[in-house]
């Protein structure tokens, strides 16, 4: 197991103010950390997890207007208690708008990379000569009585490949990708910092009272049938 050890407060004289200190990092606990994490958001990131497009955009009424109390500044003035009310406020957020955050992420990701066809078929044919390669290593492919994996040995074949992968990463892929992940949390960032978690809660009571009513008024509902005139046959 690789392992990667960090430590401070050494000298000729020994150690000092109570010994040595030391930070040990190995890639398996970094694995495990980074795997958790994606579960779980993988977990919280789900279809039942997204928030109607009213919500998120703090719509109010059937005429898709805006509501000018949904969106608003933490604070009004800046004082000591004016950084723990961002970070409450972006918690808040970032724990009932997850879902619609990860959509808008994807959203922009998706533009960008559209944006840039020569990305995309500069990975398509990375992803070929990738899958071509792993073909290679457990197939026989002879063309002319020759054996094609023979050609360019295994080690040979997967330098040149990492140095085109590399390649491409840097020229084609770093642009678009910075490009997605600033504009992505631009906009993920101000929606967080200015929608009001209070409307929130006030926009949800509306709506169910609002389809309580409904379900009342259809409930009471009176269905008056006309009664039928029958005339005698003569």
């Amino acid at each position: 197991m690789s392992s990667v050890g960090v430590s401070h407060g050494t000298d000729d004289e020994g150690p000092r103010d109570g010994g040595n200190k030391s930070i040990h990092l190995d890639l398996m606990t970094m694995r495990s950390y980074v795997g958790a994490v994606i579960s779980q958001l993988q977990s919280r990131v789900t279809l039942d997890t997204i928030r109607p497009l009213h919500m998120f955009l703090g719509v109010s009424g059937h005429n898709f207007c805006f509501s000018p109390e949904a969106f608003g500044p933490p604070v009004k003035k800046f004082d000591k208690s004016t950084p723990e009310k961002f970070k409450s406020r972006l918690r808040l957020n970032f724990s009932f708008f997850l879902s619609n955050y990860a959509l808008v992420a994807a959203g922009v990701a998706l533009v960008i990379a559209l944006m840039h066809p020569g990305m995309l078929v500069s990975l398509g044919f990375l992803w070929g000569m990738w899958t071509f390669h792993t073909f290679l290593i457990s197939n026989e492919v002879i063309v002319f009585g020759k054996n094609i994996g023979t050609l360019v040995s295994l080690n040979h074949r997967s330098a040149l490949l990492t140095a085109i992968t590399i390649l491409v990463v840097v020229w084609k892929c770093l642009a678009p990708t910075i490009s997605a992940i600033a504009i992505s949390s631009v906009i993920i960032l101000s929606h967080a910092i200015m929608r009001d978690p209070k409307h929130i809660d006030t926009s949800t009571t509306i709506s169910r009272k609002d389809s309580d009513d409904e379900a009342t008024s259809s409930d009471s509902e009176v269905i008056v049938e006309r009664p039928q005139v029958r005339k005698d046959l003569a």
